[in-house]
């Protein structure tokens, strides 16, 4: 089974390219390029194109005090709540006969050039983390179809951010990841598998997402595992969460996520755990059992 892998520069994404190169036979990695490029003019310069508009310069002025001396005593800036997936969340550690693609413009992977690169590698099947939306060019691609992996549980949660939602909601029993067949839309395709990870009283924003990357790695492994071996199930995602786009999870949001910590959200969620659960249990599609043993690699199941 012949697998590209997609993924942005975060941390999480390489920790999940390099878990997929270990386990599965990888042809290729691509690694978008999501930063837009900054604004190099002066702070002269930058003030004059707001200066015209009022509300909207005292807005920026706040901004800027705000991260020089509000925003660098947050506890999320604490380094030992720091997200953190080892060695290998630093760096792409590429595996003997893998490629791998740096796109150059933001969100670029539809451009012909990438799409050329990928179609090259013959994919049985892309595997996403991270990455921007496909077009249909891109998704007809490879043989089975494209998987992403999605940190959170779709019929509760979509798009970016949404560990940190569900925190900010006060609804610890939604954390969780979903693997699924990537659709024309956001987070909606097919389930192949969902899961959720424990959660502990001394849990933050940033460890409860590690543990759903982590999760959800294992989950993606096994769903490509079961493609090649024809006993991949997948269901339809029936109700759609809520959409979160990225400008939603301001400064704020992201503050009211980690104040909700200190308030004992996660204190009150395991002592009502039973009842707080249910109804995310009676939702949950195609839940993940992790079997005792792993199944060996594709590429020694396989010479695709």
């Amino acid at each position: 089974m012949r697998v590209v892998v997609v993924v942005s520069k975060d941390k999480s994404d390489i920790f999940f390219a390099n878990q997929l190169m270990k386990a599965l036979h990888v042809v290729g990695v691509v690694v978008e390029n999501q930063t837009p490029e900054k604004d190099q003019s002066s702070l002269a310069k930058k003030a004059m194109k707001y200066v015209g508009n009022p509300p909207v310069f005292l807005k920026k002025v706040g901004e800027v005090l705000d991260r020089k001396f509000i925003d660098r005593h947050q506890s999320y800036n604490n380094p030992e709540f720091a997200l953190s997936f080892g060695e290998e969340d630093r760096e792409l550690i590429p595996r003997e006969g893998v490629e791998v693609l740096y796109t150059r413009g933001v969100n670029d992977i539809n451009e012909a050039e990438n799409c050329s690169w990928i179609k090259h590698k013959r994919p049985d099947v892309i595997a996403v983390c991270g990455a921007s939306i496909m077009r249909d060019e891109l998704l007809a691609i490879p043989t089975y179809g494209v998987l992403n992996l999605h940190g959170g549980l779709s019929q509760f949660y979509r798009g970016l951010f949404p560990t940190d939602w569900a925190i900010h909601n006060g609804e610890p029993e939604c954390v969780g990841a979903t693997v699924h067949f990537v659709s024309p839309g956001v987070d909606d395709g097919d389930v192949i598998y969902q899961g959720r990870p424990s959660i502990s009283g001394s849990d933050n924003p940033n460890s409860l997402y590690e543990k759903v990357v982590r999760l959800g790695v294992r989950m993606m492994i096994q769903a490509i595992s079961d493609l090649e071996q024809a006993s991949c199930h997948a269901t339809a995602l029936v109700k759609k969460g809520d959409l979160y786009l990225n400008h939603m999870f301001d400064v704020q949001a992201k503050r009211r996520t980690w104040q909700q910590i200190k308030d004992g959200v996660l204190a009150d969620y395991i002592a009502h755990k039973s009842e707080r659960d249910q109804r995310v249990k009676t939702a949950l599609i195609n839940e993940f059992q992790e079997l005792d043993s792993p199944k060996p690699r594709s590429d020694q199941l396989s010479t695709v």
